[in-house]
Order: C-alpha cells, then structure tokens, then sequence
C-alpha cells in the first residue's frame, strides 16, 4: 500500500505517502509523483546506497495544507521547465526540525539547520537539499489567500529564521508548538483558529510594518534576530561595536539596548560574550588545533591575545590553553576507546 486517505466525522483530511512499501527502483518516480499531487512539481534525487527512505503526511486545512516530511538524505529541486509544466503561486514556510540542509534559489545557497525556519515562494526556480535523515513540517498557502490579493506578491526571495538565536526561537517556537499540537489531533473545529494564527504569524515574518495586528512582542523578536545575525556574521571585526549595530538597525542605541533587554545585558555585552563563545567552539575544534590562539583571538575581534586570555579565563574559568588541551585530549581519548 502507497499511501492513505482518512478524513471522516471529527477530524479533517489526512493523507500518506511513503516510500516503504514502493520497490527501490520505482520510489524515486513515486515520491515525485505523490509530492506533485499533494504539494508541488519537482524532482527527486536519492545519493543513499538504500535508496530513497520518505514519508509524508498532508493535513487539508481548507485554505492551507500542512505536511510533516520525513527521511534520509535527497535532494528536490524544481526547475524551470517544472515550474512552467505544473505552476503553482504559494508561499512554503519550512520548519526544519531534524537533520541539516541547503537551499539553493535565485543565485544564493543558504544552510538550513534543525531549528530553522525558511519561507520561500514557489514561482522561482529552488533546490533543497537534505545532507542527512530529517524531518520537516511545511505549510502551504496560495499566495492570493496569504496575502489578500491586493497587498502584494509573494516573497521575492528566500527569509530564514535562525532557530540557533534565542530571537529566532521566540519566533518560531509558539508556531512549531502550534502545528505540532494540531497534527497530534486534527480536529476540525480547531481549523478556523489554526488558520488565523498560522497566517498572522507568516504575515508578521514576511511584512511585520504592513500588518498592525503584529503583536509589539513579535516585532521585538523580529529587531532581535536582525540585531543578532548582524553581530554573528561581524563578530570577526575588531570595529564592530554596539554604535555600529544600532546604525545598521537605524535606532538609537538606548533603544537598542532595550530590545537586548530579553538577553538581560547590553548589546556590547552580548558582542563580547559571542566573540568568546566563538572563540571557545574554534579552540575545541580539531580542524584548529594547529592555529596559533593569538590568531584565533584576532579572527574573533579581540585587538590582543592578552585581553582576549584575561576576559576568556574571567568567563570560562580556565586559559584558552588549558580548554583547547582539555577538549582535544577528550576527544583523542574518546577516538581511541571507539
């Protein structure tokens, strides 16, 4: 049996696809098939020596559609001459919850980890990649449904929510709970206001200043996210400092320092204790065990090794030396018991 089709009384729609039961030759054609009929036109690749391992459930909330997708690594891509074969103007909001990812559209490859939210239109050209066994929920909705018909196309280019920053789990945790809550029990009365908060959230992450009804606590977490992606991606910038921030946010700084009031310190505390936070994973790292620490100091921002080894021992209780010998003998001990 290929798939399943329940949906009676109580619950909406519920339908299954999964590869187990398909010959390993036939699933990729299968899975292609089935994701055509249930959510969109693309293609199918399959690198493991097994064979393609997938599954998915579809959840028909009326306007929108949920599907939770499992399985091992694939790659699908939706080329140009799919999307002119089989058009579709939706918005996908992907919640990756296990595994790690690539996706790949209008000219930029952008990593997708566990915990990350990506939101992307269908109308473009895309590949997403899956490097290892994953799990996902998507949610499916027409554009003109989204977006009202008159406020605008959908998004012209991929937004990702990183699951990794506090700001970035404020945003995609109540929606995560949400859609994991409904596919545990699928009642049909719960639809009207699954549908509402599921559009209110995707509005407000999409286009948080053309929708008043988002919530000042959402907008928040929106400022907070950018704030923290600006510093993770400069942290390597001895420049980079909290004026510098709030120019590239274009708020004063004393409002800025509020916005960071949910990490319970100011921006230049959170600077410094992501610079340390860096240096103290890369100290760790065998690929860098050879790098000389005064280097790794400067490439995480600090002008000198001796504040970087002074602020690193005030933090951590121990010498940048002392921590790197300590995770690299572990993991040797560790390497020889296996």
């Amino acid at each position: 049996m290929q798939s399943l089709t329940a949906g009676q009384g109580r619950h909406v729609p519920v339908k299954e696809g999964s590869t187990d039961f398909v010959p390993v030759r036939d699933r990729l054609r299968y899975w292609e098939s089935y994701t055509r009929s249930e959510l969109v036109g693309l293609r199918c690749s399959s690198y493991a020596s097994e064979g393609l391992c997938a599954r998915q459930r579809n959840y028909d909330l009326g306007s929108l559609r949920i599907a939770d997708i499992t399985g091992n690594e694939h790659v699908v891509e939706r080329t140009m001459p799919i999307v002119r074969r089989h058009p579709k103007d939706a918005v996908f909001a992907c919640l990756l919850l296990e595994g790690d990812a690539f996706f790949y559209q209008a000219g930029s490859c952008t990593p997708v980890h566990g915990g990350d939210l990506i939101i992307y239109g269908t109308t473009k050209p895309y590949l997403y990649g899956f490097t290892r066994p994953m799990r996902q929920l998507m949610i499916d909705i027409s554009a003109d449904e989204l977006f009202e018909s008159g406020s605008g196309p959908a998004p012209s280019s991929l937004l990702r929510i990183d699951g990794s920053l506090r700001a970035g789990r404020l945003l995609t945790q109540p929606l995560r709970d949400r859609i994991l809550g409904f596919i545990e029990n699928p009642l049909r009365e719960r639809v009207p206001s699954m549908d509402e908060q599921i559009r209110a959230s995707l509005r407000m992450l999409l286009r948080p200043m053309q929708h008043p009804g988002s919530r000042p606590g959402d907008i928040a977490a929106l400022r907070l996210l950018r704030a923290e992606r600006f510093i993770a991606e400069h942290l390597a910038a001895s420049e980079l400092d909290a004026e510098t921030v709030a120019r590239h946010m274009a708020m004063s700084l004393r409002n800025l320092n509020r916005v960071f009031e949910k990490h319970e310190c100011s921006v230049t505390q959170w600077i410094w204790q992501q610079r340390l936070a860096l240096a103290h994973r890369l100290l760790a790292d065998p690929v860098h065990s050879t790098s000389p620490i005064g280097d790794i100091a400067l490439g995480c921002g600090f002008s000198t090794q001796a504040h970087f080894a002074r602020e690193f021992k005030h933090r951590y209780g121990l010498t940048p030396t002392k921590h790197r010998d300590t995770a690299l003998g572990s993991q040797v001990d560790a390497s020889c018991i296996l």
